[in-house]
């Protein structure tokens, strides 16, 4: 994996486990620079497309970075599926979803997806908005998810 990749993404992987562990929601970046809040206030579009299991198949730092067969990220993946069920709901309380975007109620994130059929399969490309995003201001990360049948 390329160096530059490893780092900003392995901080991403870091924070996102240790907000999933309750570390993060009170710290303030230096110079006093508040946490980074989405607008959560969307109305809900159906995208039947969305609907249904993805399980994780690559962390890239940019979505033109994937390669099918060719996993970037060598360690374990935190995120290992998303369900989308209908009505914008899914299978974790915490994640609501509207066309494009899916909704972290408790981090206060609204992360861009896009699906893209490629060598005849669907992948979700999901913006991560770990810490980095949230606390350090940085550009989001992007899981890459495949469809299940």
């Amino acid at each position: 994996m390329n160096p530059s990749l490893k780092k900003v993404c392995g901080l991403a992987m870091a924070f996102a486990m240790g907000g999933a562990l309750g570390w993060g929601g009170a710290f303030w970046m230096e110079g006093g620079s508040r946490r980074q809040v989405d607008n959560l206030d969307l109305a809900f579009i159906d995208d039947p497309a969305a609907v249904g299991r993805w399980r994780s198949v690559d962390f890239v730092e940019t979505a033109s970075d994937f390669e099918p067969g060719s996993p970037r990220w060598s360690g374990d993946l935190y995120l290992r599926e998303l369900v989308l069920l209908p009505g914008g709901k899914s299978e974790q309380p915490w994640w609501t979803w509207t066309r494009g975007v899916i909704m972290h109620r408790e981090d206060q994130t609204a992360s861009h997806y896009e699906i893209r059929e490629i060598e005849g399969s669907k992948y979700m490309f999901f913006e991560w908005k770990s810490g980095d995003y949230v606390i350090r201001h940085m550009k989001p990360c992007f899981y890459v998810l495949k469809r299940e049948n």
